[in-house]
């Protein structure tokens, strides 16, 4: 998944690109998906526990840029008017956090089963 917005000419914030990083899963929600089968019928946890890191990573890179975003734009941020650009690139990057979280929820899934066996 990738997804870039360059919302600076429409809300004038130059200083925005230094927080607006490219966010890109390596694989896809089905591609992690299949990967996590094959490692489990492999038994592979080493492999799992490698992407489970890799996936923290990714989380915590996004963690990052919420709190900057934040730090920059809440004040701009009205509730009553969800339309403007701050907003739309929010929202993008909530549903990207969404994904990301149910990735590594279905990993530690498959982690927990194979230590259990």
């Amino acid at each position: 998944m990738k997804i870039v917005l360059d919302i600076n000419s429409e809300i004038g914030y130059n200083s925005l690109r230094t927080i607006q990083k490219e966010f890109v899963m390596e694989l896809s929600k089905y591609e992690y998906q299949e990967k996590f089968s094959l490692c489990a019928i492999d038994r592979d946890l080493v492999a799992l526990e490698k992407i489970q890191k890799s996936l923290l990573k990714q989380r915590q890179v996004m963690d990052k840029w919420f709190d900057k975003y934040l730090d920059m734009f809440d004040k701009k941020m009205d509730s009553s008017n969800p339309d403007t650009p701050i907003w739309k690139l929010y929202n993008t990057k909530s549903q990207e956090y969404s994904e990301l979280n149910e990735i590594i929820t279905t990993a530690n899934a498959y982690i927990t089963k194979l230590k259990t066996i």
